[in-house]
């Protein structure tokens, strides 16, 4: 496995933790044509001031290990593809989530008897209703970090 496979099971493997422990369910999508790769989403209502019953989102993963320390925010390329998929209305809100992982591939998990550790964590953003760009290679989006 390639370290950019590695990367993106990583990320999955992030985003089912960290939903599981929301409570929340996580389904990966086995094809991505629609740049989705997992699907959050939780059965009935969240709490007792919900207007939606079982909400969803579906979420775009990347990966990297490019993050300057001490930026207020992250920058990441993306494919044009994305960048569109991602800014369009649909039925389902979408988002485009970032996982950031060590530049030592042997700092990104770390597990003994009594613990598991994933270090770093992942940034999202919505793109939704961003403006179209002409750029033919990538479209440099901007994550917040707070």
């Amino acid at each position: 496995m390639t370290e950019n496979e590695q990367k993106q099971q990583l990320s999955v493997a992030y985003v089912h933790a960290v939903a599981a422990r929301a409570g929340y369910t996580c389904q990966v999508q086995i094809v991505d044509e629609d740049s989705v790769d997992v699907v959050i989403g939780a059965t009935g209502y969240v709490h007792h001031e919900a207007a939606v019953r079982s909400p969803r989102i579906e979420v775009q993963l990347k990966a990297t290990s490019a993050l300057r320390p001490g930026a207020k925010t992250l920058t990441f390329p993306l494919k044009p593809k994305n960048y569109d998929d991602l800014r369009e209305k649909c039925l389902i809100p979408r988002i485009l989530l970032v996982h950031v992982l060590p530049e030592n591939p042997e700092e990104w998990i770390e597990t003994t008897e009594e613990c598991m550790i994933s270090r770093r964590c992942a940034y999202w953003v919505s793109l939704l209703g961003m403006p179209q760009r002409e750029n033919s290679r990538s479209i440099s989006v901007t994550l917040p970090r707070s």
